[in-house]
């Protein structure tokens, strides 16, 4: 990109509405990651209610209006619900991993569009308060944090999704093809968040292994 010293004052004025407006749809995109976060966990919560008390669960339901009319989601047959609840849950998971992932890959442009805008107005941290300012003395408390959201957080969601289908194959005592329609949908959910997180990670610790190996 760039540098600094030789923009006009022109192209400040474009790069510093461009960083506004690219930072202005990452809190866009961060503030619907969150949401979906509550999405995933409360869908998770509401697999575990459905596998482990199905006759509650069914007993609660009521009816939902729907284009203009009723529907008695007591009158549906429970297995039908565990699936319906399931491909929710792929959905929102798959959302959710693409606006994460979305977050993760503006930040490095927006930090890149502060070293290009910074050296123009007096250079040094001024214009980078997202980058190296940020950065600089990073708390314990938010690496720890990162390491949970990024790392743990996916991790517990692939265990339990396969620990909700082992418990829902061993308890529940429903047709074997919605079980098989379940199992599908499980694995894609596993599936979009080793993607998510593990894909790219080993991706680039295989890249760096045969880096080293050429060198040999």
């Amino acid at each position: 990109m760039t540098t600094g010293k030789q923009l006009t004052d022109k192209q400040l004025e474009i790069l510093h509405d461009h960083y506004k407006e690219t930072f202005t749809r990452l809190r866009e995109a961060e503030a619907s990651r969150d949401r979906l976060l509550i999405w995933v966990i409360g869908l998770f919560a509401l697999l575990i209610l459905e596998i482990g008390y199905p006759a509650a669960v069914g007993g609660t339901l009521g009816k939902l209006s729907v284009v203009g009319g009723e529907l008695n989601l007591q009158s549906l047959p429970l297995p039908a619900l565990l699936n319906a609840t399931w491909v929710l849950t792929l959905a929102i998971s798959l959302r959710y991993c693409q606006t994460t992932v979305l977050v993760n890959r503006q930040y490095p442009y927006l930090h890149s569009l502060e070293e290009a805008i910074s050296p123009g107005l007096s250079g040094g941290d001024l214009y980078q308060r997202e980058g190296k300012v940020y950065l600089r003395e990073y708390p314990l408390l938010l690496d720890v944090a990162w390491f949970a959201y990024c790392i743990l957080f996916p991790f517990i969601l692939m265990f339990a999704t396969v620990g909700l289908l082992i418990w829902e194959i061993t308890r529940v005592d429903y047709p074997f093809y919605h079980k098989i329609f379940d199992t599908c949908i499980a694995g894609a959910i596993i599936c979009f968040f080793f993607l998510y997180r593990m894909q790219p990670t080993l991706a680039s610790k295989w890249r760096r292994w045969q880096t080293r190996s050429r060198r040999k």
